[in-house]
């Protein structure tokens, strides 16, 4: 029997609780750096957890900034279209003040030719329409009444001429060859006291008016003319060659 089995069969209970104490101490210390590298890969495993979660932030945060941007430079391309159409808006608005200009100047200019168009006529309203008339007579006959003969060569044309209001009285409209005549016939008969009906063949009461021949425009403004004549008590309006004074 070898000395080195002896020697442990000789190793008293108490002894024998030592060495095996001294001998876990021994293997205990690298047990425990193994315990605390485990609890350090415990927590760098959640750190690299956290880390992921960060990058993902990180990743949506960097997404939505750009469709930020995206929708940024859509803006400020829609804002640059809405500029240009507000500038062109802006020179269409001024052609348009432009051509509403010209179209009033163009209006003006037909009101005055249609009215000096109708610079020879008079217009005569109040005589009554009957079958077969004839107007030349009729003519003549304001001209007798109103102190100034008409003659028939000084006539271009007469007639009657359809209203606007349905069923009305037409009025007779003569258009002279000059209109020094029409000027003339018009002092006369504003002077006579004697355009009644009655004076032309008519039995039935009534005034006849003879007056400028207006256009449709200088009419209604001559119905204003008299209206406001009326509010702000005025004594006269009248009509001097198509002009209302």
């Amino acid at each position: 029997m070898s000395s080195s089995v002896i020697s442990v069969l000789q190793i008293t209970p108490t002894a024998f609780g030592t060495e095996f104490t001294k001998i876990w101490s021994r293997h205990a210390c690298p047990l425990e750096q193994l315990n605390g590298l485990v609890l350090q890969l415990a927590h760098l495993a959640a750190l690299v957890e956290d880390v992921k979660i960060i990058k993902s932030d990180l990743k949506s945060l960097t997404e939505a900034q750009e469709s930020t941007r995206v929708a940024f430079n859509n803006f400020a391309s829609t804002l640059q279209e809405l500029d240009a159409r507000v500038n062109n808006i802006e020179l269409a608005s001024k052609d348009i003040s432009t051509l509403k200009a010209q179209v009033t100047n163009i209006q003006r200019d037909l009101d005055v030719k249609e009215q000096s168009a109708r610079a020879n006529n008079v217009e005569i309203r109040g005589i009554p329409q009957k079958k077969n008339e004839n107007l030349y007579e009729i003519a003549q006959k304001i001209g007798q009444i109103s102190d100034f003969p008409i003659n028939k060569q000084d006539i271009n044309y007469i007639g009657r001429i359809p209203t606007r209001v349905p069923n009305a009285e037409k009025p007779i409209i003569i258009a002279f060859n000059n209109r020094y005549t029409k000027e003339e016939l018009l002092v006369s008969s504003r002077r006579s006291k004697r355009l009644k009906l009655i004076n032309l063949g008519f039995n039935v009461e009534g005034n006849f008016h003879v007056n400028d021949h207006l256009t449709q425009k200088n009419k209604i403004l001559l119905n204003r003319a008299r209206d406001l004549a009326r509010e702000k008590n005025y004594k006269y309006i009248w009509v001097k060659h198509c002009k209302i004074m």
